[in-house]
């Protein structure tokens, strides 16, 4: 009987260590997707306040015109490049963090 109870105990704090490193494990996934779901909700606020003045976006246009679209594009091609660079050396150095 002894043994039984011995046996039970230590399986009973494999478990609670078990339970503690999913539950920060979650909580990291929580933290990650209130991040994304505020960076929704700055987007979609923009998103309305853009609607509710399109003299932005006319401004916004005719200043595009005025640059002369060749030059947009090479702006948008470097802008795109930048941005792809930016999210790789993120997943490296997501990778190779060290995570307290």
């Amino acid at each position: 009987m002894r043994e039984r109870l011995i046996a039970l105990r230590e399986r009973r704090a494999e478990l609670l260590v078990r339970a503690a490193a999913e539950r920060a494990e979650l909580a990291g996934w929580i933290a990650r997707t209130d991040a994304l779901a505020g960076w929704a909700s700055a987007g979609a606020s923009l998103l309305a306040e853009l609607k509710r003045h399109p003299l932005w976006i006319a401004l916004a246009a005719a200043l595009l015109a005025l640059l002369r679209p060749r030059r947009v594009v090479k702006w948008l091609a470097t802008g795109w490049s930048l941005w792809r660079v930016a999210r790789v050396a993120l997943a490296w150095w997501r990778r190779f963090a060290v995570h307290p």
